[in-house]
């Protein structure tokens, strides 16, 4: 591992507290989530999905040319070495079931309610469960569920597929929603594995840029330790940033 791979944010994100997290969907969002968890520390990542990277995937997802033919969960695999050599990116190509592990961090992103609906239930049954993150979007907008193990709304919020009205297939995924909604979905993870507050609901409008958040939780971890509660102090003031300035030059 690089000497200072973490240096700036050593103090912000424990990498002890990353360990092993499930991607459910390989697609748009979960080829972002995978490169980000990878540059974030998170140790080894599962990722499920049964589908090959085709041309119409090029502009929808963080895959790069070279991975063409390949399976979308391979192609995840190559992109997660290539951000962090250490990261152990375990490819699953096949469509998750109720039979499939689960790690006690997942993120969704799959292509439907039913799978989601499916590994909520499995996650569920998990005694060491922590989190589950589920990202949905359309073209220009996105919604991010957010549960733990005593805070789960995630039912409120689930309908079956036949009732969300589907977008035409030429307008229905764009690469900065996938990477914004990718982005919200880790910082998700960040607030809940650090004892810090979270919305459980969060919705996004790229077209103005506009949000919505619902069910705040100010969730304390009680294994954080006085160190890193200090160090996060000067950050937030009831879960919001105090002070903000450029890191331009550095």
């Amino acid at each position: 591992m690089a000497k200072n791979r973490y240096l700036r944010n050593k103090d912000l994100i424990s990498q002890r507290r990353l360990t092993s997290v499930s991607i459910i969907g390989a697609g748009g969002v979960g080829s972002a989530l995978v490169i980000g968890a990878a540059m974030m520390g998170f140790k080894r990542i599962d990722i499920w999905d049964f589908d090959k990277l085709e041309d119409h995937n090029l502009s929808t997802t963080m895959y790069p040319e070279t991975c063409l033919g390949l399976s979308k969960v391979d192609a995840a695999q190559e992109m997660g070495l290539l951000f962090n050599k250490d990261i152990k990116v375990i490819p699953h190509d096949k469509e998750w079931t109720e039979t499939c592990k689960l790690n006690d961090v997942v993120f969704m992103a799959p292509d439907n309610m039913e799978v989601r609906l499916n590994v909520h239930r499995a996650w569920k049954k998990k005694v060491t469960r922590k989190a589950l993150i589920d990202m949905r979007m359309g073209a220009l907008t996105s919604e991010v569920i957010t549960v733990d193990k005593d805070n789960d709304c995630f039912i409120s919020t689930w309908k079956p597929s036949d009732q969300i009205e589907d977008e035409p297939c030429t307008a229905k995924h764009t690469i900065f929603t996938a990477m914004n909604v990718s982005s919200v979905g880790l910082a998700q993870a960040f607030n809940l594995l650090h004892g810090m507050p979270y919305f459980q609901y969060i919705w996004t409008s790229l077209a103005p840029v506009s949000f919505r958040k619902e069910r705040l939780i100010l969730n304390q971890n009680k294994e954080q330790d006085d160190k890193e509660r200090e160090a996060k102090s000067h950050l937030y003031e009831s879960g919001v940033p105090s002070n903000l300035r450029t890191t331009q030059g550095r």
